[in-house]
């Protein structure tokens, strides 16, 4: 299959592009104009790969919890390509369910774990998994007491270091291409790209405080 998978919601940004018989990883810093680096990067890869959007058979991006401006920035790529190729198909990743994955190759566990990532302010984005990496809970912002449920073996990704995390995944964009081909394969494709953002915006959370700022 040829594929386009990309990854924004991390520190880093993630591109993988298979062609069936060459395949091309990059993963870059996307702390600045990642909006500008993440074109330069998808373009590069696409010409490594000797493809052009047009010989694409699907795109997949990674929709969230994470970076909230990265995963706006994403998805709206995703989007543009398969708005002007519409025979694209779309495959939607979950960050979460992609940790746990990696996390599964790298270690293959013996127990359930619980996989977190931040999300600021003392927040972690959460979801508990078994040791096959199937999902036992639904996908949720934890915060204060709420942190007490996360116990027994938690996962968290490497360039975080979150205190609570007790294991890391040592995510990488082999483990993002796999996920989407396997996904492919189960025939997991999706209408549309919908963002996960599980929190709401900085500015949406500024507005909100002051509509419940009493009048004076």
């Amino acid at each position: 299959m040829n594929i386009l998978c990309l990854n924004t919601a991390f520190k880093n940004t993630y591109v993988a592009v298979n062609n069936n018989k060459k395949t091309v990883f990059k993963c870059v810093d996307s702390s600045l104009k990642q909006s500008e680096n993440v074109l330069g990067v998808i373009d590069s890869c696409l010409i490594e790969s000797k493809l052009t959007l047009k010989n694409l058979n699907a795109v997949a991006c990674v929709i969230g919890p994470g970076s909230f401006t990265g995963i706006r920035i994403g998805a709206s790529m995703a989007k543009g390509f398969c708005m002007a190729l519409p025979n694209l198909k779309k495959i939607q990743i979950n960050s979460l369910d992609l940790l746990a994955f990696s996390y599964v190759q790298n270690n293959q566990p013996n127990q359930d774990f619980w996989v977190v990532l931040n999300a600021l302010s003392g927040n972690l984005f959460a979801c508990k998994y078994s040791s096959t990496g199937k999902t036992l809970t639904d996908y949720m912002m934890v915060f204060g007491e709420q942190l007490e449920q996360i116990s027994g073996m938690v996962v968290g990704l490497k360039e975080e270091e979150l205190s609570l995390c007790n294991a890391y995944s040592e995510f990488s964009c082999e483990h993002l291409l796999q996920f989407a081909l396997n996904k492919a394969k189960e025939g997991g494709y999706a209408n549309d790209f919908v963002p996960l953002y599980l929190r709401k915006s900085q500015a949406e959370a500024e507005l909100d405080k002051k509509m419940l700022k009493p009048q004076e």
